[in-house]
């Protein structure tokens, strides 16, 4: 389904993948393999499947736990932004979320809602969803 996907499998928890034909601008510069990481403070750079930039972004801080702990992930969208809240600590931001409609990029800020599975075993404990009107204060 298209979406903004916030990784859940073990090692790239809380990365980003664009699904389908979705559009995000993200704070990202190239670590030294070449691979896009969000970066706080960094030039705005538009993720897009099938453009030189690509549709993933790796996140930063890397606040996993180790194999068989639990993680928190806190997701937080309130318009055209998106926040995944790893352990506690912001590790990504999408802004500007849009998608192709009929060959015409529009603006991208409500959905569907789905849970990632990766085609392996994974397990969800205590999904909560809330209604927001804002992102919590302190995040960005």
């Amino acid at each position: 389904m298209e979406s903004f996907e916030c990784q859940i499998q073990e090692g790239d928890c809380g990365d980003y993948w664009g699904v389908m034909d979705v559009i995000a601008d993200i704070t990202a510069a190239k670590n030294d393999k070449g691979k896009f990481v969000y970066q706080p403070g960094a030039p705005f750079v538009m993720f897009q499947d099938k453009t030189p930039n690509g549709r993933s972004c790796l996140k930063t801080p890397d606040t996993e736990k180790p194999s068989g702990q639990w993680n928190v992930v806190d997701l937080y969208c309130v318009g055209d932004t998106c926040l995944h809240v790893l352990n506690g600590t912001v590790n990504m931001v999408l802004m500007h979320t849009r998608h192709l409609v009929n060959g015409k990029i529009e603006p991208l800020k409500k959905g569907k809602i789905q849970i990632q599975s990766e085609g392996a075993e994974v397990f969800y404990r205590n999904i909560q969803l809330r209604e927001i009107k804002q992102l919590p204060s302190g995040l960005l």
